[in-house]
């Protein structure tokens, strides 16, 4: 991997809730969500303003099975790793809760029956 002065990488094993830390979770449980994708965690990096790059090809080399890809945001102002990680965490757990509510009023919707007078 190439060395980029000014950017900071992320990968979405960072904020997975079922993950362990050994697995490559860098945030605690209660912070963490389920089921993160690269989606979630740019949609997240958009909300908390960031300058980004996502890169949809690569593994984590954690689980270099899976091809979940990272984000790379430009840290201009030099802000350490692990304060854009936790508001990257705040970001993700928002997009994760609208995608959640979002599965909820699609799941009401299909199961309501119209009844006629």
């Amino acid at each position: 991997m190439r060395k980029r002065d000014g950017v900071l990488i992320f990968w979405p094993a960072y904020f997975e809730k079922n993950y362990t830390r050994l697995q490559g979770r860098k945030i605690s449980s209660n912070l963490a969500a389920s089921d993160v994708t690269i989606d979630i965690l740019e949609e997240a990096a958009e909300s908390s303003g960031f300058e980004y790059e996502v890169e949809r090809d690569k593994r984590y080399p954690r689980n270099w099975i899976d091809k979940k890809g990272y984000i790379a945001v430009t840290n201009e102002e030099g802000h350490k790793k692990k304060r854009i990680l936790l508001m990257l965490a705040k970001g993700v757990r928002r997009a994760v809760a609208k995608r959640e509510s979002m599965r909820l009023v699609e799941s009401t919707k299909k199961g309501k029956k119209k009844h006629r007078k």
